[in-house]
């Protein structure tokens, strides 16, 4: 009996070593997320105030003659916002365009995006940023996923026709017929002519030779 304690007590030693270590990480704690908390529901208010600032400083430095990708604390201002409400993906957006095509830092502006999108996944401008850095990136696959990720939004402020200008861009660069026809029914269902039918056509016979039926949805 001894013997099977000690053997018991042995074993809880190895178990709770074991269970300590798949325990999920705890999360760091930092001073700012104490005064983050302070704030409560204040946070999209404060957060609604910085962004009115840094509109109305970009106004001033505009008629001041200032390059926009000079006016350097903007992007400051607008990163606070997303800090206070994440939920907020326009600063996202905006941010996102002054790191690619003011600075080019385009691997920045692609994980900050990504971080947009963690909190606001059917936002149509971050979806369409995503897609067009992904094609600065040479990344058609990304940018058709993206893309049309963006079309599908149901924010207001959705630009279909530019969505399907880079659809059309990726399918093109991927030269894949299934996605190709797809965008040109997306295209003919919003009364736009198919820019090239010649093409179509070739996909068509490409997917008929495969079996493929046109029309059905693609696998998996």
């Amino acid at each position: 009996m001894l013997l099977c304690w000690l053997g018991v007590a042995a074993m809880a030693q190895v178990l709770v070593g074991q269970h300590a270590r798949y325990q999920p990480a705890r999360p760091i704690y930092r001073a700012q997320d104490l005064f983050l908390d302070l704030l409560g529901e204040g946070r999209t208010l404060v957060a609604r105030v910085l962004w009115f600032k840094a509109d109305l400083y970009h106004e001033q430095q505009d008629a001041a003659g200032v390059d926009a990708f000079q006016q350097k604390e903007v992007i400051p201002l607008l990163r606070m916002v997303t800090y206070l409400d994440p939920t907020f993906a326009d600063a996202y957006d905006v941010i996102a365009y002054d790191l690619q095509e003011g600075y080019g830092q385009t691997r920045a502006a692609v994980d900050l995006v990504d971080e947009g999108l963690l909190y606001n996944p059917r936002s149509y401008a971050l979806n369409f940023r995503r897609a067009l850095l992904a094609e600065k990136q040479l990344d058609p696959i990304r940018s058709y996923i993206f893309a049309r990720r963006a079309f599908s939004s149901p924010d207001q402020d959705a630009n279909q026709f530019l969505t399907l200008k880079v659809l059309r861009r990726a399918t093109l660069r991927m030269r894949d017929a299934r996605s190709g026809l797809e965008v040109v029914e997306l295209m003919k269902g919003m009364g736009l002519p198919d820019p090239d039918p010649e093409l179509t056509e070739i996909w068509r016979r490409e997917l008929q030779g495969k079996g493929v039926k046109i029309g059905s949805p693609p696998p998996g």
